[in-house]
């Protein structure tokens, strides 16, 4: 009677075991994130960006003959997502006289010497309201570096 008991505990163990790999889920591997690549002129939207292998971005040229332009904070090219962090050399030359650029950042932007050259007092930069009053002076002192002539205000939300 013993031996039938530990054949039939030992048979039993043997379909459970079996029965449980036969429906264990299959495991997955785990998704990569795409790997940030060095870009040179990529347009996105009416802004063209550089992009950095250290997950960074440019602005290296706008649509001048639009009225209003928007840098963006971040920018996705081909699945990998870039924050901004600067603008270029003649990246807001020869803009429209009335134009306004709106910066969505709290952060301030690294801004290159003659960005803005060409450009009229009548031009606007509108800046997130959250910034602090620190990175706008900040801003501004690159602003005016870069021959940024017009108004600065805190305006976006």
């Amino acid at each position: 009677m013993k031996s039938l008991k530990k054949k039939l505990a030992g048979i039993l163990a043997m379909t459970m075991l079996v029965g449980a790999a036969a429906s264990a889920a299959p495991t997955t591997s785990p998704k990569t994130k795409p790997v940030a690549e060095a870009q040179t002129a990529v347009a996105v939207e009416s802004v063209t960006v550089n992009t950095a292998a250290d997950g960074t971005a440019t602005i290296a040229k706008v649509d001048t003959k639009k009225k209003k332009v928007t840098v963006p904070t971040t920018v996705t090219v081909k699945g990998v997502e870039y924050s901004v962090t600067s603008i270029a050399k003649g990246a807001f030359k020869g803009l429209k006289k009335n134009a306004v650029i709106s910066i969505n950042t709290t952060k301030s932007l690294k801004v290159a010497k003659k960005a803005f050259k060409g450009n009229t007092k009548k031009v606007t930069i509108k800046v997130n309201k959250k910034m602090s009053k620190k990175e706008l002076k900040k801003f501004k002192k690159a602003l005016k570096k870069a021959g940024f002539q017009g108004k600065v205000k805190k305006a976006l939300k």
